[in-house]
């Protein structure tokens, strides 16, 4: 009788493991961080979050950005984050240094990478043969780098951290901007007349954000992980036909972390990146990281020496 009840409590203990697990999986709470601070730049996946679509899609989620110094990536390498928002070049490197990431959403198909100039007297990226040309120190200016290299245009590259002080200072000749954000800024400065190049008009439209996880997480948790990709894609769908109410949801999300705002700097940037994000025929959003993007933008940071092996695109998207 001992040893019928000693199986007895031993398949009620292994039945209540299995439900515990069973429980974790079901209640695991993701944790997204986007790249930066709150701003129209992730407007998809607060309007996922303020309008119940990861609710409805069944995921508890919360968006934790990340702070200067510690950015997103580290977040997700220490598991303080579970997804995060990259540039696809971004990403690329952080595998090719063995971190096991895998794309689950593109949210951006185009470039929006742009050098902006402080007069008329540089025209063209030829024209930047020799000069001051501010970049950022936490990096997202590699493509700049790669297009000097093979240019042989020598540009003396100038670090800033997130500001556009030293082009306002004419401290530097031009600067890289982002389209949908530093420059802006620039514009709004007064220099209306600068030259603006676009790195995607020299032949290199490597497309910018995504959405990624590590293997070892999607592994453990795929139904979930899925969800919160498609829930975030009908978040950017809705902000696609809801711009002017989106814009409302940033700015609240804005103030709710002390972030000064600025409607009429978030409308631009949100349209800016909702354009990024077309790439049909009818002008209409496209959420799918092209194999082409990846080998290319593989093949540039490879042949420059920003990565040592070459990246597949079966590993970027998790399918070896």
């Amino acid at each position: 009788m001992g040893r019928i009840s000693s199986y007895i409590k031993a398949y009620i203990a292994t039945i209540a493991l299995f439900v515990c697990a069973a429980s974790a999986a079901y209640g695991q709470k993701i944790v997204f961080s986007p790249q930066w601070a709150p701003q129209s730049q992730f407007a998809g996946y607060y309007v996922a979050l303020e309008k119940g679509f990861y609710k409805e899609a069944g995921v508890d989620v919360e968006i934790s950005h990340p702070s200067t110094s510690y950015s997103a990536i580290n977040r997700l390498i220490d598991g303080s984050s579970n997804v995060v928002s990259l540039q696809l070049m971004q990403a690329i490197s952080e595998v090719d240094k063995g971190v096991q990431l895998m794309n689950i959403l593109q949210t951006s198909m185009h470039n929006g990478l742009v050098i902006v100039s402080r007069n008329d007297t540089i025209k063209n990226f030829a024209d930047l043969k020799n000069k001051r040309v501010g970049i950022w120190q936490v990096g997202f200016g590699e493509l700049g780098q790669i297009i000097d290299k093979e240019m042989q245009t020598n540009i003396q590259w100038v670090p800033f951290i997130q500001d556009i002080n030293l082009f306002l200072s004419g401290a530097i000749d031009a600067t890289m901007a982002m389209s949908y954000n530093e420059y802006l800024q620039i514009y709004a400065a007064g220099f209306e007349n600068n030259s603006v190049i676009k790195l995607s008009d020299q032949g290199y439209d490597i497309p910018e954000d995504g959405l990624y996880v590590t293997r070892e997480f999607y592994n453990r948790f795929p139904k979930k992980v899925d969800a919160f990709a498609q829930a975030s894609r009908r978040g950017w769908e809705w902000a696609h036909e809801n711009p002017a109410e989106t814009v409302e949801i940033v700015l609240a999300t804005m103030k709710k972390h002390n972030i000064q705002v600025n409607r009429i700097y978030q409308e631009w940037m949100l349209q800016g990146i909702l354009s990024l994000q077309k790439n049909t025929p009818d002008g209409n959003p496209e959420f799918f990281l092209k194999d082409e993007a990846v080998e290319e933008a593989v093949e540039i940071m490879y042949k420059n020496g920003l990565i040592k092996r070459k990246i597949s695109v079966q590993e970027i998207k998790g399918l070896e």
